[in-house]
């Protein structure tokens, strides 16, 4: 099923805008979509931006207080970040040691000395291994002719497997996480766990040792590539939050600028004219719309991200929510 739901979407401007997309462009794809709507509600008389205009007051007083609440968001972000980085000597020994005996798991496995240290060439050795030992269990089920039951069948289930491994070996291209955890979302990994538990109490007495080692190394390599992409969903999204909190201080503080000076173009008396030429104001205002809501473009083009890598990835496990779909 991952390779269907990383492909084969209904629609992929919408898959763009969730989950694909550089998530600037997606708020820069917002913003004209502002700046347009904008000029079009001007244009047609539904908005009045000229002399004596209410815009003055959105600007001096909600616009500018919202822009500021929206830069201590980015503090928020940070500090959440931070959080997640600090740790007592005891806490981080731990994580490492822990992630030396995950690594020790597959190496031996893969029978290799030591597995890279690129995540994405370490997938691409899972999903080698994975192929690999799959191959063997069915060579080795055919080659002792196991009596089956009715509908389970070796080549079916090694096939199955060999194919999500070629989905997994895809990320050896990648070079961005975000892209290498759209591989691996979907419920395959959990499908295949279940498969291969099946097997194992079904026929793990009746199968030759060798088979059975090969059902072993697969249910154990499976259950890496489940720990893999809970890692790639925690960089991920530490990457995409602290790139947000980023973005929102190169977009905010323009936006406040902009927001703070073009307040002042109006005057008290609204017979009075603006400092603007009321010809060039609607123009003027549309593009100062662009930079306003660019800070907020941003924040909900992160989120959307942010919440879908989420939904996708709530469970580590066997036990998996309904899918989905975007």
């Amino acid at each position: 099923m991952s390779a269907s739901w990383a492909n084969n979407v209904s629609n992929p401007a919408t898959r763009w805008l969730f989950l694909t997309g550089n998530r600037f462009g997606v708020a820069v794809a917002l913003s004209i979509l502002f700046v347009t709507l904008e000029a079009l509600l001007t244009e047609f008389g539904l908005v009045y931006v000229g002399p004596g205009s209410n815009l003055s007051t959105a600007l001096s007083s909600g616009l500018l207080s919202g822009l500021l609440t929206l830069l201590t968001v980015a503090l928020s972000i940070n500090q959440l970040i931070l959080s997640r980085l600090f740790g007592s000597a005891g806490n981080l020994s731990d994580q490492l040691e822990g992630t030396l005996d995950y690594r020790r798991t597959v190496e031996e496995i893969a029978d290799v000395a030591v597995s890279p240290n690129e995540p994405t060439a370490f997938i691409g050795l899972l999903a080698d291994t994975l192929e690999r030992r799959a191959r063997d269990f069915r060579q080795e089920v055919e080659s002792a002719t196991v009596s089956l039951n009715s509908g389970d069948d070796a080549e079916s289930y090694a096939s199955a497997v060999t194919d999500y491994a070629d989905h997994l070996r895809t990320a050896d291209d990648l070079n961005d996480a975000s892209k290498v955890l759209v591989i691996t979302l979907g419920t395959d990994y959990a499908d295949h766990l279940d498969t291969t538990r099946e097997f194992r109490s079904k026929y793990g007495e009746d199968l030759p040792d060798k088979a059975d080692e090969a059902l072993d190394d697969v249910l154990e390599l499976l259950k890496a590539v489940a720990t893999m992409r809970q890692f790639f969903k925690t960089l991920t999204l530490q990457q995409e939050l602290a790139i947000l909190s980023r973005r929102l201080i190169y977009t905010g503080v323009p936006a406040v600028l902009v927001t703070y000076f073009l307040s002042h173009t109006y005057t008290a008396a609204s017979d009075m004219p603006t400092a603007i030429d009321p010809a060039y104001l609607p123009i003027v205002v549309a593009v100062a719309t662009g930079v306003i809501l660019l800070p907020l473009a941003v924040l909900v083009a992160s989120l959307l991200r942010v919440a879908t890598v989420s939904l996708y990835t709530v469970s580590i496990g066997t036990f998996i929510p309904p899918e989905k779909s975007i």
